[in-house]
C-alpha cells in the first residue's frame, strides 16, 4: 500500500503528520483539496476550498466545527494522524504541506 503524507504545521507551536492511504485520496475529491491547500496557511494565504476542507477534515468529530459546505468531511482525516515520536515506515508517494499560523 502507498500513502500520501500531510504535514500540518501549527505555527509556532506544533507539527502534525497524517499518513493517508492513496486509495482513500484517489477514491473521492480529497486529493484535489490537498493540492489546493498545498503550501498555503490559514491566517496567511487566501482562504481557499482546500484550506476549508483541511480545517474541517482535521477537526475533532466530537467537538470540532465544520466549515460551511464541508460538514460531511468533519474529522475524516483524524484517524490518519501519526505519532511524531515514531519513524514512518511506509511508501510515501506524495507530500503535502499546509497549516495554520496562530
Amino acid at each position: 500500500m502507498t500513502y500520501s503524507l500531510l504535514v500540518w504545521e501549527i505555527i509556532p507551536e506544533d507539527t502534525e503528520f497524517y499518513l493517508i492511504p492513496n486509495e482513500v485520496l484517489d477514491s473521492n475529491e480529497y486529493r484535489q483539496y490537498l493540492e489546493q491547500a498545498h503550501f498555503t496557511y490559514i491566517n496567511v494565504d487566501e482562504y481557499n476550498e482546500g484550506l476549508k476542507f483541511l480545517n474541517t477534515a482535521l477537526a475533532s468529530k466530537k467537538d470540532g466545527i465544520a466549515e460551511e459546505g464541508f460538514e460531511e468531511y468533519l474529522g475524516c482525516f483524524t484517524q490518519y494522524k501519526k505519532d511524531n515520536d515514531k519513524p514512518l515506515k511506509s511508501i510515501i508517494t506524495t507530500v503535502y504541506l499546509s497549516g495554520f499560523n496562530l
